[in-house]
């Protein structure tokens, strides 16, 4: 449950890809979301086909359970900015 949910305009969730030799993951966040303890975390969309199941609608999302970055659009490197091009 979360208290507040804020747009996340322009902010990115940034991990390394598997294996260490693929490009880094990069996940667009939609949201900030503020749980009831006070911690906040990114939120992405679940959109895809996979996440429609059993009559639910796209939804948003915690982000992976891995160690990560959160960046802000202007702090991501040039092969973290080739990878948002990909989706």
């Amino acid at each position: 449950m979360y208290k507040t949910i804020t747009p996340a305009t322009n902010w990115f969730f940034v991990h390394k890809g598997v294996p260490a030799s693929a490009p880094p993951v990069v996940w667009h966040l939609a949201a900030w979301g503020q749980k009831e303890n006070g911690e906040v975390i990114g939120l992405i969309g679940a959109f895809g086909p996979d996440q429609v199941k059993d009559g639910k609608t796209p939804h948003l999302v915690s982000v992976p359970p891995v160690p990560g970055a959160y960046l802000h659009r202007d702090q991501l490197s040039s092969d973290e900015v080739s990878q948002l091009n990909k989706r």
